[in-house]
């Protein structure tokens, strides 16, 4: 049953460039250190002592963020050029990442993530632009599909080894997301 499973996803895969492939694994590595943004309202209450409003208001500067970013991505990435815009969002991401991890105050913490979600988030529209300038007509939704398949998992892995890392410490959360940020930025 186990073959016939793997068989299945060999022959959907099977064709796409290695670019494809290649931006699917960085996204892999890049989505899998994501273990800070699905704890973060569990450690702004617990560990810097925010009420659960001012959690709520994190989280949503993290997600006017990450839409202003998306947009501003997709408009740099046309002028710039897909790579470019990858790299930096990559790189900025990381190191945010790790000045989030050290930040105590509601406003700074409000700033961090709010820029943090604009930098991170101005990758996807990049990468979005890279799938499609690798892929063929007839295989571009496979490829869609190949990389969406690296988001989901990584998250599945992210937040699985961030539970785990939250329990020893929060603080890792920061250093592996940002890490991994910077790592995938390296290998692309």
């Amino acid at each position: 049953m186990f073959s016939s499973f793997l068989q299945l996803y060999k022959q959907a895969y099977t064709g796409l460039s290695r670019n494809s492939w290649y931006l699917s694994a960085v996204m892999l590595i890049n989505r899998a250190g994501t273990m800070v943004v699905p704890f973060m309202s569990i450690y702004c209450v617990k560990q810097l002592h925010f009420s659960i409003v001012q959690a709520g208001v994190v989280m949503s500067l993290f997600g006017v963020g990450a839409i202003s970013g998306s947009f501003v991505g997709g408009k740099l990435t046309d002028k710039l050029g897909f790579y470019d815009i990858q790299v930096a969002a990559l790189l900025s991401g990381g190191f945010l990442f790790l000045l989030l991890g050290y930040q105590q105050t509601f406003l700074t913490v409000c700033l961090g993530i709010f820029a943090l979600s604009f930098c991170n988030e101005s990758f996807r529209p990049a990468n979005s632009t890279a799938i499609a300038h690798y892929s063929t007509p007839e295989n571009k939704t496979r490829s869609y599909s190949l990389n969406r398949l690296a988001i989901n998992l990584g998250w599945a892995v992210g937040a699985g080894c961030g539970g785990l890392l939250a329990s020893v410490n929060y603080h890792l959360l920061f250093w592996v997301d940002g890490t991994t940020n910077i790592v995938a930025a390296l290998l692309y």
